[in-house]
């Protein structure tokens, strides 16, 4: 699998993007198609992710069996964390279940975990996905979030594009593996474009 990887979507309310399920499908099978247990074994974490939006969740919870993955986290912020100004309402998702706190909801991200049948089906997929409050709002520069990078084998997410140059630095301070969504313009940046020319991050391959 690429180490890093740069591919572009489609931006919304300024700094969120929005990624289609079948571009996600597209890029991970062509390094599965390079390497078929790329993510075998694995601990994938995407901290920019909430499932009720996030195709990325989606997808990987859908293929964890298929995958091999040995654990997958996701993590959301806080709403009032959010760097736009949206309407929002909690999800049945959210609502429906005995942790809820409407008041937490407002001012703490939540972790999400899959790692295997929890209902008993037979099947691992988003059906399985446990979760709960973190202490802060999720962001990804937080103690918390740090130590959750510090356990994943692989980072995938769209970061916030004002905090691309952040985020980027976060990931290679570890010095992970990862495949995060950005705005072509990123490759520009005095932070990135030295990284491409010394082939230690490079372009995804459904860059289009």
């Amino acid at each position: 699998m690429a180490n890093e990887n740069l591919t572009n979507a489609k931006t919304a309310k300024n700094d969120e993007f929005y990624t289609q399920y079948h571009d996600i499908e597209a890029e991970m099978s062509a390094y599965l198609e390079y390497n078929p247990d790329v993510f075998r074994g694995k601990t994938v974490l995407m901290p920019c992710d909430d499932p009720e939006s996030s195709n990325f969740t989606r997808y990987f919870a859908a293929k964890f069996a298929e995958l091999g993955l040995k654990k997958l986290i996701s993590t959301s912020f806080a709403q009032e964390s959010k760097h736009f100004k949206s309407d929002w309402q909690p999800t049945l998702f959210e609502t429906e279940n005995p942790r809820f706190c409407a008041e937490k909801t407002a001012v703490c991200g939540k972790i999400f975990t899959l790692t295997h049948d929890t209902n008993g089906n037979g099947v691992i997929d988003i059906d399985d996905l446990e979760w709960e409050y973190l202490k802060g709002t999720g962001d990804f520069r937080s103690p918390e979030v740090t130590a959750l990078r510090d356990e994943a084998d692989i980072i995938i997410t769209n970061p916030p594009f004002s905090l691309f140059r952040e985020f980027l630095a976060w990931i290679v301070e570890a010095d992970k593996q990862f495949a995060i969504i950005g705005n072509m313009n990123a490759i520009t940046y005095k932070e990135v474009f030295p990284l491409i020319k010394d082939n230690k991050i490079w372009l995804g391959a459904t860059i289009h």
